[in-house]
């Protein structure tokens, strides 16, 4: 087995490197990672606390990194997601299966001793539905599939295409400073998304997520919420009132949304959005202006108290 240890800012370099690498195989996708080193910098740069004090990695006799599980923490929730475990086992290794389970059993237990993860109650991971190490590891840390995910994608010529061609609905607007509408906005969100990583007053606050939204005669109809990742736009969420759905409203949000990210930060050449399996009214949604299914993920959720104990 690799030799794991806490991390420090010396491996930076070559924990991005690793974990772009195996990024690119579904074997190994970790679904809270881009796919390539400026992708993945740019999320490490936004884990808090601030990497790596969040980090352990396994490394082999020759010192070289061979194994990352960073792990950001939301001390509100008292959750913490896991970016990992990433392990480079060599292809001609007569046991990889049982050294990728052994290390990564060892970084989680590393991990679980640091101090950023006192308090922390539930332990999460996500990953592509063919990363069957991160199931098979799942299984024996007692955390269960908690639910599959469907990522949408826009490219090249469509997400041009709806960026310019499209006349934006005049009704929708970024959030006002209204305290009244910033109040609907965060309680239609906590109503349409109950126990989100990201909950409504977060949402409302600003600090990562730019939000557009759509006012009727009686109040707010519905609100779209995103950020610029390094290679892509992403849509972190939709909401529409119960009574304003099936009508276009979801789509002009969208279609707001993309053109407020692009006029801020630039020209990305994918838009992406995650469905949960089984919202096929959203499917329809994102599918009428042009997404396309481009992988299925699933989410694995433990409360720390027996995630930490391999089965036997």
């Amino acid at each position: 087995m690799y030799d794991v240890r806490t991390a420090n800012p010396a491996d930076r370099e070559a924990v991005i490197a690793l974990v772009a690498r195996l990024q690119h195989e579904p074997a190994h996708r970790i679904a809270f990672h881009g796919e390539t080193p400026q992708e993945v910098a740019e999320e490490l740069a936004a884990i808090e606390p601030a990497w790596p004090a969040c980090a352990v990695v396994a490394e082999d006799r020759g010192g070289r990194v061979r194994g990352a599980l960073s792990v950001e923490v939301d001390p509100g929730q008292r959750r913490a997601y896991l970016y990992g475990p990433y392990v480079d086992v060599p292809a001609n290794h007569p046991a990889a299966g049982n050294l990728w389970q052994a290390t990564a059993d060892a970084m989680l237990e590393q991990a679980l001793r640091l101090p950023a993860l006192a308090g922390v109650r539930v332990l999460e991971l996500f990953g592509h539905s063919e990363n069957r190490l991160l199931a098979d590891f799942a299984a024996r840390h007692g955390m269960r599939a908690a639910m599959s995910t469907r990522c949408f994608t826009l490219t090249a010529a469509p997400l041009r295409s709806l960026l310019v061609r499209h006349t934006p609905d005049d009704r929708v607007v970024p959030l006002p400073a209204d305290p009244a509408i910033k109040a609907a906005v965060a309680g239609l969100h906590d109503r349409c998304f109950p126990g989100a990583p990201t909950n409504g007053a977060q949402l409302v606050a600003g600090d990562r997520h730019r939000v557009v939204v759509l006012l009727g005669e009686n109040g707010l109809l519905g609100y779209a919420g995103g950020y610029t990742q390094a290679e892509e736009y992403y849509v972190d969420v939709v909401g529409v009132a119960e009574d304003a759905r099936s009508c276009g409203v979801g789509r002009a949000l969208v279609r707001r949304l993309l053109g407020e990210l692009s006029a801020a930060d630039g020209v990305r050449d994918r838009a992406a959005a995650l469905i949960r399996s089984g919202n096929d009214p959203s499917e329809r949604m994102f599918t009428k202006l042009g997404f396309e299914l481009a992988e299925e993920l699933v989410s694995y959720r433990s409360d720390i108290a027996t995630a930490h104990r391999p089965a036997v």
